[in-house]
């Protein structure tokens, strides 16, 4: 009798899989922007991004400020951040809850694995009351490298105890995706930040996670090749 394939350990990213955060970070960034008197171009694609605060303001915006003050202002833009979901709360994504808790009654392991800084993982989770329903989170403070090296899938698999190969990864950036296959994981892309012709890369693309179900994406899934 053939050996039945391992049962896939759940991976996901938080802004725009489990957290609807891109509008309060496009304004958080266009705040700290106008504080320091600093272009902002394209704030909905910065927003959204996937990467690191730091790597935001020395890659892509460009601000001419060292790595100390890129390091002090983007704690500051962080922080902005996290008062406004402290006042008000954050959305989740549609349908994740739910996912979430049909994929916990399935026994199915799950982990966070974000760019973001771990107060953010911490305080979202918090705010959604979602703790207990993630075996692991990992941070982007947690690793050397941000996404779209592969470490912070890595480290989240490893506080799965969980195979990479049999890891699947729940992203919505390109820069996830390309994390999640560079750690030998499959990836589902949610369009809730990027264009379909944005996420190709992704094994599949789904709008969010209103029209899967774990059982459905288990029954689907296949480890990834040794």
């Amino acid at each position: 009798m053939a050996e039945a394939a391992p049962l896939p350990a759940f991976l996901f990213d938080l802004d725009g899989v489990v957290v609807d955060s891109n509008g309060l970070h496009v304004e958080s960034w266009q705040e700290v922007a106008r504080r320091h008197g600093f272009d902002c171009p394209d704030p909905d694609h910065i927003g959204k991004c996937g990467l690191r605060t730091s790597a935001v303001i020395r890659d892509l915006l460009r601000w001419p400020v060292s790595a100390d003050d890129a390091a002090r202002i983007g704690f500051e833009k962080e922080e902005l951040y996290r008062e406004w979901i402290r006042q008000d709360g954050i959305r989740p994504i549609p349908g994740v809850l739910e996912f979430l808790a049909q994929a916990r009654r399935l026994g199915i392991r799950c982990a966070v694995g974000s760019s973001a800084p771990r107060e953010n993982v911490d305080l979202c989770l918090r705010a959604l009351q979602l703790e207990a329903v993630f075996a692991a989170t990992v941070s982007g403070a947690d690793v050397q490298r941000g996404k779209p090296a592969p470490d912070i899938f890595l480290k989240a698999a490893e506080g799965l105890a969980a195979n990479p190969r049999h890891c699947l990864v729940f992203e919505d950036a390109p820069a996830g995706v390309a994390a999640a296959h560079a750690a030998g994981m499959r990836a589902i892309a949610l369009l809730t930040s990027h264009a379909r012709e944005e996420l190709e890369a992704a094994d599949v693309l789904a709008p969010d996670f209103t029209g899967l179900s774990p059982r459905a994406v288990q029954a689907a899934w296949t480890p990834q090749e040794s």
